[in-house]
């Protein structure tokens, strides 16, 4: 299992410019917002994928940090989400909660295209996937062909 970066304590409310599918934002302390991978392992870079799971429940989604902007997150154990990420974790935001934060592979994020609630994106993530696997089998014919 991935190692945790930190674990939120705290949810607020995302303001509606921010929030949406089409966003897929969470926002975090900007203490924990690094400009490169330089070791730190409470850092995320800004729009890096991050996996948030409930450590209570084990519901789990993906989004994508970044500072905390305008918004006012006092405290380095806090995140802002949107409705949607709240729902998909089973929270309510302002609760005291268990949120682990943790880094996403590119793996995690192709999963997470492959199911996006959003058609739009599921439906290009599963265009692209079969055009790649119908790319190789047609290289691999073509190469055979020539032997």
């Amino acid at each position: 299992m991935a190692k945790v970066i930190f674990v939120a304590g705290t949810v607020l409310r995302l303001p509606a410019k921010d929030a949406g599918l089409v966003n897929s934002i969470v926002r975090v302390h900007s203490s924990r917002i690094g400009t490169t991978r330089s070791g730190k392992g409470q850092q995320v870079e800004r729009r890096e994928p991050v996996r948030l799971v409930n450590e209570t429940t084990g519901a789990h989604t993906l989004r994508f940090a970044i500072g905390s902007g305008s918004m006012d997150i006092r405290s380095p154990t806090a995140i802002a989400a949107d409705y949607d990420t709240c729902d998909a974790l089973g929270i309510k935001p302002g609760e005291k909660v268990e949120v682990g934060v943790y880094r996403a592979g590119y793996f995690a994020v192709f999963k997470h295209y492959l199911n996006h609630p959003d058609w739009g994106y599921r439906l290009a993530t599963h265009m692209g996937a079969g055009g790649l696997v119908f790319g190789v089998i047609g290289a691999a014919l073509g190469s055979a062909s020539l032997l």
